[in-house]
């Protein structure tokens, strides 16, 4: 199924991000990767992307502040963290902190598209929920 989103992909090292983008390309979602909390400010405002894919660490902070960011715009947006390792903890943490959800390697194409599309579908339902408060 195609998408059509874009997605910012946060992180330092090439893997697992990389990967993951091949698998988002095939579903009709078009990234863009930063290595720096301060990169995705830049370009939240002026690319407004559907979806975050990030690290649980950059270079200038964490997932938690990356979040941080996301809530400060206006714009809807769903965060999901890319890992390799499940800790509960972290994973319960990240839930009660605004992350959409988790996604680990190897990358299940099924798996990719219905979360995509689980998270498109919110992201498009709170922003006409915006454009119509704008507007009103």
């Amino acid at each position: 199924m195609k998408h059509n989103a874009f997605a910012l992909v946060a992180h330092e090292r090439p893997e697992p991000c990389e990967s993951l983008k091949i698998v988002l390309r095939r579903f009709g979602v078009d990234t863009f990767s930063v290595r720096r909390c301060a990169d995705a400010l830049r370009l939240l405002e002026q690319t407004h992307p559907h979806l975050i894919f990030t690290d649980t660490q950059l270079p200038d902070g964490s997932w938690v502040d990356l979040v941080n960011i996301v809530e400060e715009t206006a714009i809807p947006i769903c965060v999901i963290l890319v890992g390799t390792a499940k800790d509960p903890e972290m994973l319960q943490t990240a839930s009660q902190n605004g992350v959409f959800s988790f996604i680990s390697p190897p990358f299940d194409d099924e798996y990719v598209s219905r979360l995509v599309s689980r998270a498109m579908a919110l992201v498009r339902a709170r922003r006409e929920r915006y454009s119509r408060t704008a507007a009103a």
